[in-house]
């Protein structure tokens, strides 16, 4: 989404947005590095102080992530997730909303499709505060509809929020540790650390099975004479191999080691 943002539209998943889009185009430009680094201890400084901010980052991130197929069950979620901002008057969001406006850069591309379900979801807070008279029906019914559907599509790890903060400690940490190994790297090892960097889990497990593939492929046409029980060894190990979520970027990492040592 781009260009077309409007201020007025400000929330915790939004801000969340903006600053870790930041903090990814950090990792490929190093003049990006310090500021990045301290956008992201502000905001997190922000959202640490402000019982407000972090309850709606709580709600975002549990509308966000979850998956029930009755309508019943998930509109008295949807209700239940709502109603906790109750002890809140809308000024007092709107005050802790404003806390992160210097985080909104309206040039930079976020994603569309968080951007519009946090914007419904804001609205169900936002029309729940307001006073009887002052009811937007349509608007709430057509926001309503709209979590309501998020909530019943299945959801795959790649579509859920982060389910922490962001914390400056683990960013600065982070991005030291990739520009440590950045520097010591050739092209083709940037090149694919980009890549995993950039894909969804989707996109991974296929660059898994490719380089799986091609190590086979190399492996039994390497002129094993002397050698066979390695050779065998390794095909079998490297059969075995499946896609594992929990641990896919150091299994890509480790078949293109090897890929490179058979070559």
């Amino acid at each position: 989404m781009k260009n077309n943002f409007d201020m007025k539209n400000i929330n915790i998943g939004i801000a969340n947005l903006f600053v870790t889009k930041k903090l990814k185009d950090a990792y490929f430009n190093n003049s990006m590095l310090e500021e990045s680094k301290t956008v992201s201890t502000d905001f997190f400084e922000i959202v640490k102080n402000s019982p407000i901010l972090q309850l709606e980052y709580k709600v975002f991130n549990n509308i966000e992530s979850k998956h029930i197929d009755n309508d019943l069950t998930a509109s008295r979620y949807i209700d239940n997730n709502i109603k906790l901002f109750e002890i809140y008057t809308l000024s007092e969001i709107e005050k802790e909303h404003s806390k992160l406006e210097k985080f909104i850069n309206k040039l930079v591309n976020i994603d569309e499709a968080k951007y519009n379900l946090y914007l419904n979801i804001e609205n169900l807070i936002t029309e729940s505060l307001l006073e009887p008279e002052k009811i937007d029906v349509d608007s709430i019914h057509e926001s309503f509809t709209y979590v309501l559907n998020h909530i019943k599509e299945p959801k795959s790890t790649e579509t859920k929020i982060d389910s922490k903060l962001i914390n400056e400690n683990v960013i600065e940490i982070a991005i030291n540790k990739f520009n440590e190994k950045y520097n010591s790297l050739n092209e083709e090892d940037k090149t694919l650390l980009k890549k995993i960097l950039r894909s969804t889990l989707t996109e991974k497990e296929a660059i898994f099975e490719e380089i799986k593939k091609e190590n086979l492929t190399i492996l039994e046409k390497v002129n094993a004479e002397g050698i066979e029980n390695k050779i065998s060894r390794t095909i079998a190990k490297l059969t075995e191999m499946t896609f594992n979520k929990k641990t896919i970027d150091s299994d890509i990492i480790q078949l293109h080691e090897l890929k490179k040592g058979l070559l």
